[in-house]
């Protein structure tokens, strides 16, 4: 499809048109799309002038001629070795952006916590689900998480009851077989996490398409009281071509935990957006993140956390490595309303540079409506020690293993924050070997 100058962004809103009629019918859960299609049209594409996207290469993603995505026939042997030996019995899969409870395995989640796609949640927790999303639509600013509301055909819910603590890990696979076709895909998740639960998830990715996609994924958490949510995010097979828009939305009630850890090796873009409200008192949110990019490949992370109630805590630590000719991008906000006193807030964005061609831009910044604050932000953009590259050279190692080792040190503080073992290995074996002999 080609497209004139200036005309991306219509041509662009025209296919989308045909992703909303693909699979539409008259069923509750396609009115919910319908509001999210409304709130996409209302904010409209986003463009440079948006602070938030201004490092994304948005006319390039505008001018690709998307389809949607074919029917897989994958089997359940086929996805098998990338399951995490800790999820054989508690991993949901979605195929192409759609969940899949024929290839899930949910034997060891207990019978309480309730899974089911979105169709039928709306069916159950219908009052609850609309009220929820028509809040989120409303305070929603990214018009690609409620494009996501309108594209997505058969998202999950899963309903974690008060009082479930669930120790194991649930990971939550997103299989891509596009049949080399050049896709747009939207997986969706909604949890509810109520009071005094626990729950941990491992959100993965395998990619079986040698061409590149567009996904645009969203994840909406709600913690009610004293709850507890760990989330490791893995998005380390994508094509390098790829487009890969991720978004965390989260609401903590009072003394609620989110813990939140993602480490990316990048695409042609790789976001990560995080919206995430602290609404109750004393709760906590702690995001942290690795990207660790090679080629060309980008990554790029945008933050806002808003403290709305007192004696709240956010901290934030995301890192990136970058060689050769790749990008990184941190734009990261806190909010501190006039109620939110003896807030504490800190953030930190720390950029290992390995070559000159290599860039990171970085903005941290608060705003702070209350008088009662502990808050700071920075950012690092360094490069190796030479000293130290030194040092270890005259203890006999090679300037790679000496590089390699340095580079790992500066990745652990995150890979030590993954909970699931399988996970920390692989991903701590691609930093121990990030430069090659």
């Amino acid at each position: 499809m080609i497209v004139e100058p200036g005309l991306e962004r219509e041509a662009f809103k025209m296919l989308l048109e045909k992703f909303l009629v693909h699979g539409n019918s008259n069923d509750e859960w396609n009115q919910a799309r319908s509001k999210a299609w409304d709130r996409f049209s209302t904010l409209g594409l986003p463009s440079k002038k948006d602070e938030v996207y201004r490092y994304i290469k948005l006319r390039h993603l505008f001018s690709q001629p998307f389809d949607i995505p074919p029917e897989s026939k994958l089997s359940a042997e086929q996805i098998a070795p990338y399951i995490q030996p800790e999820c054989r019995e508690s991993v949901l899969v979605f195929v192409n952006g759609d969940y899949c409870s024929e290839l899930s395995n949910t034997t060891a989640i207990p019978a309480q916590i309730s899974v089911s796609t979105l169709q039928d949640a709306v069916q159950t927790y219908g009052m609850f689900l609309n009220n929820h999303w028509n809040k989120s639509l409303k305070e929603e600013s990214d018009s690609f998480v409620a494009l996501n509301g309108a594209l997505n055909h058969k998202g999950a819910f899963i309903y974690i009851p008060p009082k479930i603590v669930f120790p194991h890990p649930i990971q939550i696979l997103n299989i891509l077989d596009t049949d080399n076709r050049l896709c747009m895909i939207a997986p969706r998740l909604n949890v509810f996490v109520g009071a005094h639960a626990q729950v941990n998830f491992l959100f993965t990715q395998k990619n079986f398409s040698e061409k590149a996609y567009f996904v645009n994924q969203v994840i909406e958490m709600s913690l009610e009281e004293n709850s507890k949510v760990y989330c490791s995010q893995i998005l380390c097979d994508e094509h390098p071509s790829s487009w890969h828009l991720n978004a965390l939305r989260a609401i903590l009630k009072r003394n609620a935990v989110l813990k939140a850890v993602s480490v990316t090796e990048g695409s042609m873009t790789v976001r990560s957006d995080y919206r995430i409200i602290l609404a109750g008192e004393n709760a906590e949110a702690l995001l942290n993140g690795l990207s660790m990019l090679r080629d060309k490949r980008e990554s790029h992370t945008n933050i806002w956390i808003e403290h709305q109630a007192p004696h709240c805590r956010s901290f934030q630590l995301f890192k990136s490595v970058l060689d050769d000719f790749s990008r990184t991008s941190f734009e990261g906000k806190i909010m501190v309303r006039q109620a939110a006193q003896k807030t504490e807030a800190f953030q930190l964005n720390n950029n290992l540079i390995l070559s000159d061609h290599a860039h990171a831009d970085s903005k941290p910044n608060l705003e702070i409506f209350a008088d009662d604050v502990k808050a700071s932000h920075g950012a690092t953009i360094g490069q190796l020690d030479s000293e130290q590259l030194f040092y270890m050279k005259t203890r006999g190692f090679s300037q790679s293993a000496a590089m390699n080792l340095l580079v790992f040190g500066f990745c652990e503080q995150i890979l030590e924050m993954l909970t699931v073992d399988s996970v920390k290995q692989t991903i701590a074996g691609k930093a121990k070997n990030y430069l090659m002999e």
